[in-house]
């Protein structure tokens, strides 16, 4: 008797292995989608239409040599909104409704994701976003590939003061920026007061201009007869072109530091960026000792890119899907395929601490309250390279007084 009850107890334990397995099998997706809407032919296309050979070759990458999540291949999908909000929310509206449904859909474009905010939360979808306020805060499902505007901009400035200024009096920093949402974004009352407090005054109000802007003469005459010992910016490509390039054409040999200082606009005419500074989260191309910049050269070289692809965006692409390539897995690992969702996404994305993919090229920490990354590197140009000056710095939480409760 005892035999057959032995039997019978093995054979049910099979069967409910099999049930399981079967049952793995049928939420095992064929194929998960992720997306991203971007500038990718309008005026901020030079710095970053890269994002989308660079998450391609990411992709094709962990799919063929990661395994991509549990075996299961991700397909990237791109779109090109040209700068364009209402074009950017109709993408949207289309990626939600393709079956898989993306379980991310990033965005660079700091209207856009200020825009869908609420909507991604509604519609279960994970963005990792430029970090403007707007987008992050309250608190949803918009993740910032680097430290919040602000404050990126400000550790570079804090570094800078310490280092470099030698005066006794304070720093007079000129501020001119884009008259957009993006250009605008680190003119925040925390940043302000921030500048305060490390000893450095504004030497007159902001001087903006439009983002198609190529003359900012009256801008930078402003700044210079206010006196500014140091100039700022929150631009990219032809906006810091437009800056470096006027401060040349009047003679003024000022300080320029911007997170835009870049490689696709340093291309353009090297010796204009020579001494420049920008904060940065990541490597740049020139970092050529680093043994994951060789192996992301392996794919580019493999893919036939080109010299207009080597941009900063290149590396956001595969940031972002370094990223969701670990985040998926953990939570298939602890939720399984069943719990692959935007919610367990953002859990796990909420304990992400000093996560530093693919060797080290960045350093990820995010929290419930805190949405957007943590450290950055100070950069500088140097024989036309951008090269680093100073390792990784801690930035200052400048979030507003309500949302860090």
């Amino acid at each position: 008797m005892r035999k057959y009850s032995v039997l019978s107890t093995f054979w049910i334990v099979c069967l409910l292995v099999l049930v399981a397995l079967e049952a793995e099998a049928d939420s095992k997706p064929e194929t998960i989608n992720v997306a991203f809407i971007g500038d990718l032919s309008g005026p901020y296309a030079g710095t970053v239409g890269a994002q989308q050979p660079g998450a391609l070759d990411a992709w094709k990458y962990f799919n063929e040599e990661r395994d991509g999540i549990k075996g299961v291949k991700v397909t990237p999908l791109p779109r090109d909104c040209g700068g364009n909000v209402a074009v950017g929310l109709s993408q949207y509206n289309e990626l939600i409704n393709l079956k898989p449904r993306p379980l991310f859909i990033d965005t660079s474009l700091t209207p856009l994701a200020q825009a869908l905010r609420e909507r991604f939360v509604e519609d279960g979808i994970v963005s990792l976003a430029g970090p403007a306020m707007v987008s992050i805060y309250p608190v949803g499902n918009v993740y910032g590939y680097y430290p919040l505007y602000p404050e990126y901009n400000a550790v570079a400035l804090k570094w800078y003061k310490d280092n470099i200024w030698k005066e006794k009096r304070n720093l007079r920093l000129g501020i001119i920026t884009w008259d957009t949402s993006f250009g605008r974004s680190i003119l925040t009352e925390p940043y302000f007061d921030y500048l305060k407090s490390i000893g450095v005054d504004l030497a007159t109000e902001p001087q903006l201009f439009g983002v198609k802007d190529v003359d900012v003469s009256v801008q930078l005459m402003n700044l210079r007869a206010a006196k500014a010992d140091l100039l700022t910016s929150c631009t990219l490509g032809a906006g810091v072109l437009a800056i470096v390039k006027g401060c040349k054409e009047m003679g003024w040999d000022v300080p320029f530091y911007a997170q835009g200082v870049e490689e696709g606009g340093i291309v353009l005419d090297p010796p204009l960026f020579e001494g420049c500074y920008a904060p940065r989260n990541f490597l740049s191309w020139d970092q050529d000792d680093h043994p994951w910049w060789k192996t992301i050269m392996r794919q580019f070289e493999k893919n036939n890119r080109g010299k207009k692809d080597k941009a900063y965006f290149y590396w956001i692409g595969w940031i972002n899907a370094a990223i969701q390539h670990e985040v998926m897995n953990r939570v298939v690992d602890e939720y399984g395929w069943d719990g692959l969702n935007a919610t367990n996404i953002t859990k796990v994305m909420n304990e992400l601490r000093d996560f530093a993919p693919l060797d080290g090229i960045t350093q990820i920490t995010y929290s419930p309250g805190r949405l957007t990354t943590r450290k950055s590197m100070i950069m500088k140009v140097t024989n036309g390279k951008i090269l680093p000056v100073a390792g990784w710095q801690e930035v200052p939480d400048l979030r507003p007084a309500e949302y860090k409760k």
